[in-house]
């Protein structure tokens, strides 16, 4: 998409072109916007079932209609956030350099992914050239700031940390740099991680005594009567529920730079 060199713009390409600040932002969020649709399309429309529930009815048109654009979104959109986060990977770690030869090796590679990535990271970038005293080329015409170094030493804990991993690879969503949020976040996707596990495991439905029933996800959203069975037992909703929640969980982890 940013790559595409187009002489003549229509409207689309003049609104992308005065966006470029934020080209990775709205990447990432159409990525993941169009995983979920093609996810939840998959989910409902095979795994629940869906088109035969004459009590989802309503729901079989969108579903496929989302699979379709989450497909159609994944497979043009993922590709260039993963060239953009490559990007910035790279970028990363040139400006975690300390050595004047490599940061000199590694310019042209800096400056092409700051100038891709936006203003804020050509900025960091000019920081980097300027404290090392090398010349900045004239791509870098943005006022500098000098780039942050987080040493091993005071580094923050999972709990009192700023830095996620979900946050430096979300860029735009500063809401998840917010101290409070971040831990909400631990809170919540802990607790569900351990319920639903337990759930799989143990059960948490009591029925006739004190026996112990395992919830069936998959049944309940299908709109199934029937539910309950009894522990330990697994059904697919349940098991992608875990999958995601651990993986948000670990997302909540400090972010650690390769070459730190």
């Amino acid at each position: 998409m940013a790559r595409r060199d187009d002489k003549k713009l229509g409207l689309f390409g003049r609104w992308w072109e005065s966006q470029s600040d934020r080209h990775f932002q709205i990447i990432t969020n159409v990525s993941i916007l169009s995983v979920a649709l093609l996810v939840w399309g998959i989910v409902f429309l095979f795994v629940l079932s869906g088109p035969t529930d004459p009590s989802k009815e309503h729901l079989v048109n969108p579903s496929w209609l989302g699979m379709l654009v989450g497909f159609v979104g994944t497979f043009y959109v993922a590709p260039e956030f993963f060239y953009y986060l490559e990007q910035k990977q790279t970028l990363d770690s040139i400006l975690l350099l300390d050595s004047r030869a490599e940061i000199l090796r590694r310019r042209k590679e800096g400056e092409d992914a700051a100038i891709m990535l936006g203003t804020k990271h050509m900025s960091l970038m000019r920081g980097l050239l300027e404290m090392h005293e090398i010349p900045v080329g004239k791509n870098l015409t943005v006022e500098s700031s000098i780039p942050s170094r987080h040493s091993k030493s005071n580094e923050e804990s999972w709990w009192d940390n700023k830095n996620s991993i979900i946050s430096h690879f979300l860029p735009g969503l500063d809401i998840l740099k917010n101290l409070f949020f971040h831990r909400l976040m631990i809170l919540m996707t802990l607790s569900a991680s351990v319920a639903l596990i337990w759930n799989t495991l143990f059960g948490l439905a009591t029925l006739s005594g004190s026996r112990e029933y395992t919830i069936d996800l998959t049944e309940k959203i299908s709109g199934s009567s029937s539910y309950y069975h009894s522990a330990t037992h697994i059904d697919p909703v349940s098991i992608l529920l875990i999958g995601f929640f651990l993986l948000l969980l670990y997302s909540t982890r400090p972010f650690r730079d390769e070459e730190e």
